[in-house]
C-alpha cells in the first residue's frame, strides 16, 4: 500500500513539474516571416528631429529564426541623441511568462555605438515603460536584448513589475539608440520576439 501511495505522488510530482515547464516555454510572438501588418514607425517619430527611423520592411537579407526579420531603415546624423522607434500595438497578457527578449543585427560594415531596449506602454493609462538598460549592438552579429517580467523586477525604468503590469501589456516598442555617436545612414534588423 505504502508503495502505491508513493508511486502516486511520484506521477503526480511529474505530472506538475511536466505542466510548469510547458508554462515556461518559449513562444515566438513576432517572427516576421509574411509582413509586418501590427508593426510600424509611429507618426509621432517622423515629427520629431531626434527621431530617425525612415521605414520598415519584412525582409529576407537577415533572419534569426526562419527566414525573414523586421528591417528598420534609419539615418543616425552623429552629434545629439537620436533614436529610431517601431512599435507593435496589440493587447497582450503575458501572466504566464518571467521575460521578453527580441534580437538585433547591425550589418558587418555598420559601426560600432548603436544601442537597444525595448518599451512597453502598459495599462489603462498607457503608461509608456523603457527598459533600465540598453544592449550594445555589435555588427555582423546577432544581439539579444532580455527584460525580466517577473513581479519586483528591476529591469525596467522607475517602474514595478507587477501581475497588472504584465496581465495589460498594450504596445511593444523596439528602440535603436545613437548618443553623440556613431553616424550611420542604413539598416537594423530586429526579429525572434520571443516570451519565455
Amino acid at each position: 500500500m505504502k508503495q502505491k501511495v508513493v508511486i502516486g505522488i511520484m506521477v503526480l510530482g511529474l505530472l506538475f513539474l511536466s505542466v510548469s515547464v510547458g508554462l515556461c516555454q518559449e513562444k515566438v510572438i513576432f517572427g516576421f516571416e509574411e509582413s509586418t501588418p501590427v508593426w510600424e514607425v509611429p507618426d509621432w517619430c517622423y515629427e520629431k528631429d531626434d527621431y530617425v527611423a525612415e521605414g520598415i520592411v519584412a525582409s529576407k537579407k537577415f533572419a534569426k529564426e526562419g527566414e525573414s526579420s523586421l528591417e528598420i531603415t534609419a539615418d543616425f546624423p552623429g552629434a545629439r541623441w537620436t533614436a529610431a522607434y517601431v512599435e507593435a500595438q496589440e493587447y497582450f497578457d503575458w501572466t504566464p511568462y518571467k521575460s521578453i527578449s527580441v534580437d538585433a543585427f547591425l550589418p558587418e560594415d555598420a559601426p560600432f555605438g548603436l544601442t537597444a531596449k525595448i518599451i512597453l506602454t502598459v495599462g489603462e493609462d498607457w503608461k509608456w515603460t523603457e527598459m533600465a538598460r540598453s544592449g550594445k549592438l555589435i555588427p555582423g552579429e546577432w544581439t539579444t536584448i532580455t527584460a525580466s517580467l517577473i513581479p519586483g523586477s528591476t529591469d525596467w525604468r522607475r517602474t514595478q513589475v507587477t501581475e497588472e503590469f504584465r496581465a495589460d501589456v498594450r504596445k511593444l516598442g523596439v528602440r535603436i539608440e545613437s548618443n553623440m555617436r556613431p553616424v550611420y545612414k542604413g539598416a537594423i534588423y530586429i526579429d525572434n520576439v520571443r516570451l519565455e
